[in-house]
């Protein structure tokens, strides 16, 4: 094998390299922001212009609960997007509440 071709395909796996590292730095979960709801932190994060998401700060815990605390949810939501919840619904096996929001009539403070 030649000293060029040696090199080229040097620089080919390392420009593979690079590349597979840019696409995994993009790729996963959207940003997550801790909210502070009655004394409870959740992890806030949009999906979508219309469709945020909720969770807890350990992936373990289920958000899923009581209804005194589907509302602490949907407050965080609200809360951190500046919009009205007008739907939501638990997935992942209840360890995320997913709510879909309505930023044209945004809260009034």
């Amino acid at each position: 094998m030649t000293m060029f071709l040696r090199a080229t395909q040097m620089t080919l796996a390392v420009l593979t390299g690079i590349t597979l590292a840019a696409c995994a730095t993009t790729a996963g979960d959207p940003p997550s922001h801790r909210v502070s709801v009655e004394g409870r932190t959740y992890l806030i994060s949009q999906l979508t212009a219309g469709t945020w998401t909720a969770t807890a700060p350990n992936p373990a815990n289920a958000v899923a609960g009581s209804p005194p605390g589907r509302a602490a949810l949907l407050q965080a939501i609200e809360q951190h997007s500046g919009c009205k919840v007008t739907d939501s619904d638990y997935s992942r096996n209840g360890t995320q509440l997913d709510a879909q929001v309505d930023c044209d009539s945004r809260l009034k403070n």
